[in-house]
């Protein structure tokens, strides 16, 4: 084995470790989107059972935070390679899905205020 061979594989083998390091961070941003957005859905379910339940007045916090989430995660999905490129589409779809329940809610919300209304 020559010197200039060995210095070719040592040279490659940061590159292929940095590419793999790239990924498995892609990877674990993925999951950790998939997650807050399983959060935001259950934290929606939540404050629909408040709002059930007469404690409407507490969903507009828990609204609130759920757009600012939703404004962050639009934000990393336009970031480049923060998610692996063929996840993108199917993030902004469960994103929507998410964004169409905090509009259901505050809607259902907004009509139980006004229902409680003299």
């Amino acid at each position: 084995m020559t010197v200039d061979s060995g210095l070719a594989v040592y040279q490659n083998h940061p590159l292929d470790e940095l590419r793999r390091l790239r990924t498995d961070a892609a990877q674990t941003r993925l999951r950790a989107i998939r997650s807050q957005i399983a959060a935001g859905l259950t934290l929606c379910s939540v404050a629909e059972s408040a709002v059930e339940f007469g404690h409407a007045g507490q969903t507009t916090r828990v609204t609130g935070k759920l757009w600012k989430l939703t404004d962050t995660i639009h934000r990393h999905l336009n970031e480049p390679n923060h998610v692996p490129s063929d996840e993108v589409e199917k993030l902004r779809t469960e994103l929507a899905q998410l964004e169409s329940r905090i509009r259901e809610l505050e809607e259902r919300k907004r009509r139980r205020r006004v229902e409680k209304s003299p």
